[in-house]
């Protein structure tokens, strides 16, 4: 269901802003924040299960990062800076010892604007090298990172319907991702004395991706569910947090095997504001 515009709020506002009253609480859109500089943690965490012809072995990957963002005006919207302050990756492997990666390998600023709903646009990508190539992907920060918003203001029970899409070069090859998400608002909750909107999410998603690790060539196709929340701050313009849980399914086809491989990739991730509340 698309999001309904609430002209009686708009007029209202109108009302209270000729008068000379104070100012009508804010939309729920992208803005300035008053924060520009701020500091977001972000955890992931996921477990992949895959049945090679009868034979069943699993792989973990656990990321951790702490990501600096500076926000700036732009036409419709914000500009992100987002610079990668720590990064740290790690991969089990059955076959041998455990794959890692850090931050040293990621050079520069990732640079994406964002309209008032949260469309998202890159303006510049960091350079990466080394096992980074394989674990920061800048295409899903840039279009996932942040939640899309409905534009304008927003009631307790409304639901907004987004398609996020996205393609390109990732890592030593390629991703093309399309997800279905529907946000919800739940109501107020309070982050330490902070009154903050809290906003469910529901998706669905495809993904596909080809590339070369480990020397071997590989494509895979997942498809999944993922349920979460987002926390917002109305009055700073601000995520002050997000959480999402997914289960994903398909198939993955390696060099190395002579015969396709079927894959289970559940998953976890949480980012939040580190800043003070």
């Amino acid at each position: 269901m698309r999001f309904r515009l609430y002209a009686l709020a708009a007029a209202s506002a109108a009302i209270s802003a000729c008068a000379g009253g104070p100012p009508s609480p804010p939309g729920l859109a992208y803005s300035l924040p008053t924060l520009t500089t701020v500091t977001y943690a972000a955890g992931d965490s996921a477990t992949m299960d895959i049945d090679a012809d009868g034979q069943a072995f699993q792989m973990d990957v656990d990321q951790s990062s702490t990501l600096g963002a500076t926000f700036s005006r732009a036409a419709d919207g914000v500009q992100v800076s987002m610079e990668v302050k720590s990064f740290k990756a790690t991969q089990s492997n059955p076959m041998g010892a455990p794959v890692s990666a850090d931050g040293s390998g990621i050079k520069g600023p990732l640079v994406f604007s964002l309209d008032r709903r949260g469309v998202a646009t890159v303006v510049a990508k960091p350079q990466l090298s080394g096992m980074a190539r394989n674990y920061f992907q800048p295409l899903d920060v840039v279009h996932t990172f942040f939640p899309r918003l409905p534009g304008a203001a927003a009631h307790v029970g409304d639901s907004w319907t987004d398609t996020i899409s996205f393609e390109g070069p990732q890592g030593d090859g390629s991703v093309k991702s399309t997800s279905v998400v529907t946000y919800t608002v739940m109501g107020d909750t309070l982050v330490g004395d902070r009154k903050v909107l809290k906003i469910a999410m529901e998706s669905s998603s495809e993904q596909t991706g080809s590339g070369s690790f480990a020397g071997m060539d590989y494509s895979q196709k997942l498809s999944g569910t993922a349920k979460g929340w987002v926390l917002w701050d109305l009055q700073r313009a601000l995520m002050v947090e997000k959480y999402s849980d997914s289960d994903a399914s398909g198939t993955m086809d390696v060099s190395a095997a002579p015969y396709p491989l079927s894959i289970r990739m559940r998953s976890q991730s949480r980012t939040r504001l580190m800043e003070e509340m």
